[in-house]
């Protein structure tokens, strides 16, 4: 009787767990971590659900979600804002978002802004129909066999991503071109070029590039797996969640496990939470920021102390990575770490990093219910920088602007070596003066001579840093000049030129500076970091 017995309880078992599912593990409920009760927690993106954004009507709270919140929870909160622009905090808020993930959102809802930032807005819409227009037709002109070079790797770095942060309005044939280079299927880009088309679509939302995505998700390895990985977490579609959870699970490559996971957490699946944290535990150098970038959409409370240790990491990409991660989670007891080690550098990029942090957090506590943490921005902001020209001469003043606005005058006329002689006079008449310099930095910029740009700008910010990064136009030209200037060192074949220009530019606050470049400095610095670390792993 003991064998009937066993034989019912396996057929008791049978009936309570699918074959199906327990033989593809993509079908499985999601793996969620521990619940939050709290408003923020709880808060839907969802029109039907009870407690959701789109419910919500006091101002500041809205301000506090598009600060706090998850990404779809920011990009919802956005677009509740944009139905209140009568309003002049939700006006001076959107003019003044910089969040590069919500890029096309922003775009758009900015174009509706009255004054200078709506006509900026609209401008900048002028000239992404420009190139789109010109990258359609070049597309049309490569497949008909008219051309042999492939258009969108043929733009400068800044305009592809200009041009797919509003990939959902290209036409049809601009898409289906991109998602035959995604799959491989053009017969001409080399994967290396595959590689970089897929991370530039990073923040895509378009659900066009869904079949193309998966077929590299499924078929594919390596870095292609994870830049595929990372740009179908942001993509709301059904099909997403199971093909990564089936992927994650016959997965071994730890790059793509990890690049899995993250995205698999963007779709509330949390799976490979043990397995990012026991990477960050290990402290493995390859895996370090994928792994801190994943515990932005997987991290809890329990997690704080371990990002928080990185926040003194040597390099500064890991450790503004850290902060950033450490701003989302949105823990309250991390607020002294971010304090001190914001008093301790000297990094604008980390400072600045530590300032969005601080604000991500104190929004967070708010929404929670908890007390707001206070933030004596006197102590956390900038250090003042002594004025060194304060000391010179009236003469060497009056001077000094002469020669400065006689620079300007040749510039007009089209003079710009007489215009560069004229600043640089200004400038050794008054040391420490940074306004000629910048003057020469952005005559060079605009006739697009970066390498002549280049050691007027870091004169400047030797001598006058926070002017330049507190303005929207001067620190756009310097930031491009890096940026343009490592292409083309890079097409010379100096990769090492190349990471040392981004390296030093991704030190500076960048916040001012559009989205779309500062996206493509992330990118060619994360491009040239896994570049060097396959020759490093080649020699030995």
């Amino acid at each position: 009787m003991g064998t009937p017995g066993k034989s019912s309880g396996v057929l008791r078992t049978r009936t309570t767990v699918s074959p199906e599912a327990a033989r593809h593990p993509s079908l499985r409920p999601p793996t969620k971590i521990a619940d939050d009760p709290s408003f923020l927690g709880r808060l839907s993106t969802s029109g039907g659900a009870e407690l959701s954004v789109e419910h919500i009507d006091d101002l500041a709270t809205i301000l506090a979600v598009l600060r706090a919140g998850s990404r779809r929870q920011r990009r919802a909160a956005l677009a509740r804002l944009r139905e209140r622009l009568h309003d002049r905090k939700a006006i001076q808020t959107i003019a003044e978002l910089r969040d590069v993930e919500l890029g096309h959102e922003l775009a758009q809802t900015r174009a509706e802004l009255p004054g200078t930032p709506g006509r900026q807005a609209r401008h900048e819409h002028g000239q992404w129909k420009r190139v789109a227009q010109q990258t359609e037709d070049a597309i049309r002109a490569f497949w008909d066999g008219q051309s042999s070079a492939e258009p969108i790797q043929s733009l400068p770095g800044d305009q592809r991503a200009l041009l797919l942060m509003r990939i959902s309005e290209l036409p049809d044939v601009v898409v289906h071109h991109l998602t035959a280079i995604i799959e491989g299927n053009d017969g001409w880009v080399p994967l290396e070029s595959r590689i970089g088309l897929i991370s530039s679509l990073r923040y895509a939302t378009d659900r066009r590039l869904v079949p193309a995505l998966l077929s590299v998700v499924e078929a594919e390895r390596g870095e292609l797996v994870a830049c595929a990985a990372r740009v179908l977490g942001g993509i709301d579609d059904a099909r997403v969640r199971p093909a990564l959870a089936e992927r994650f699970e016959r997965s071994f490559v730890n790059e793509e496990r990890i690049a899995l996971a993250s995205a698999l957490g963007m779709h509330g699946d949390c799976r490979g939470l043990a397995e990012v944290r026991s990477s960050l535990e290990q402290d493995q150098p390859q895996l370090l920021l994928p792994a801190l970038e994943a515990m932005e959409n997987l991290g809890s409370s329990e997690n704080t102390g371990l990002v928080a240790k990185f926040l003194d990491h040597a390099e500064v990409t890991t450790a503004t990575q850290a902060a950033r991660t450490a701003g989302r989670i949105g823990d309250g007891r991390v607020l002294d770490d971010l304090t001190e080690r914001h008093k301790a550098t000297s990094v604008p990029a980390l400072r600045a990093a530590i300032e969005d942090a601080l604000s991500s957090i104190a929004a967070r506590m708010e929404l929670r219910g908890e007390e707001a943490a206070t933030i004596d921005w006197s102590e956390v902001g900038n250090k003042p920088v002594p004025h060194k020209g304060s000391r010179d001469s009236m003469p060497a003043i009056v001077i000094g602007w002469r020669d400065y606005f006689m620079g300007r005058v040749w510039l007009l006329l089209g003079r710009t070596t007489w215009a560069v002689a004229r600043f640089e006079s200004a400038s050794a008449r008054r040391m420490g003066w940074g306004v000629p310099l910048i003057g020469i930095g952005m005559a060079f910029a605009r006739r697009e001579q970066y390498a002549l740009a280049l050691p007027a700008f870091r004169r400047a910010i030797e001598v006058d840093r926070p002017r330049i990064e507190r303005n929207p136009i001067l620190v756009r030209a310097m930031a491009k000049s890096f940026l343009h200037r490592a292409e083309q060192v890079e097409r010379e074949g100096r990769n090492d030129v190349a990471r040392g220009l981004v390296g030093e530019v991704l030190r500076l606050d960048l916040r001012r500076a559009p989205g779309t470049v500062r996206f493509e400095l992330k990118r060619k610095h994360d491009v040239l970091r896994r570049e060097e670390n396959d020759d490093v792993h080649s020699a030995a």
